[in-house]
């Protein structure tokens, strides 16, 4: 689908080479001066599309930079807020970890503590 800048300019183009070649063939002049009229015009146009094509372009290799240079973007981005995710649960694994082996020495006492008074017994 062509976007409405596209539409613009070609409409620009066909309207440019009708108008030329209408004018030029109008024109009452000899059939030289005429082919020489056509080939100036010809000439012009040819310049014309070629500027016309690069500022295409040119806009074109913007857009993909922007785009590129967007996504770069939002993929650190993602990535630093998966870094930092990834942060937070390995401290609470750290914590959990700690946690678990802090009532593990607990119930190893107390299962100590009560073998003892067992044997006493």
């Amino acid at each position: 689908m062509m976007s409405e800048e596209s539409k613009f300019l070609t409409g620009i183009v066909i309207g440019a080479i009708v108008g030329a070649a209408a004018g030029i063939l109008l024109a009452p002049e000899s059939g030289e001066e005429t082919r020489k009229k056509i080939a100036d015009k010809t000439s012009e146009l040819k310049e014309d599309l070629e500027t016309k094509f690069q500022d295409v372009s040119e806009k074109i290799k913007n857009l993909e930079n922007e785009a590129l240079t967007g996504f770069k973007d939002k993929f650190y981005d993602v990535k630093g807020e998966i870094k930092d995710q990834y942060t937070h649960l390995s401290d609470k694994v750290a914590s959990i970890e700690k946690d678990i082996l802090s009532k593990y020495k607990d119930l190893e006492k107390e299962a100590k503590e009560k073998l003892a008074t067992t044997k006493n017994a």
